[in-house]
């Protein structure tokens, strides 16, 4: 149940967007090895935003996951920024990636807890 959530202050036109998004899904799936069917993915471009100072393009991203492995996080900081760099034009020394690894019983889907 991988949840990765993009807050950027760039503005994104909505067919870039779903485009972001499917690759974002994709890459989520791919870095964690886990089904992208469990995938959640969510961008919210154009926000109010400043970062040292200043309001040149930046980026806040969360990814949130059940067993996320935290020596793997170096690995998955270096893919995401590569992600953000490549789609959005941020360079990574202007993105923050929040890692969250879920416990089990604290997170509901379909009318359960996993």
């Amino acid at each position: 149940m991988p949840f990765f959530k993009i807050e950027t202050n760039q503005p994104i036109n909505p067919d870039g967007t779903q485009r972001i998004l499917k690759k974002a899904s994709q890459l989520v799936s791919e870095i964690l090895g886990k089904p992208e069917q469990y995938v959640m993915v969510s961008i919210e471009p154009g926000q109010q935003m400043m970062f040292n100072g200043n309001d040149d393009p930046t980026a806040f991203v969360q990814l949130k996951s059940i067993g996320l492995a935290i020596d793997s996080c170096a690995d998955f900081s270096s893919r995401i920024c590569q992600f953000i760099a490549g789609e959005l034009g941020i360079a990574a020394d202007r993105v923050y990636i929040d890692f969250t690894d879920l416990e089990r019983n604290m997170f509901g889907w379909n009318g359960k807890t996993f």
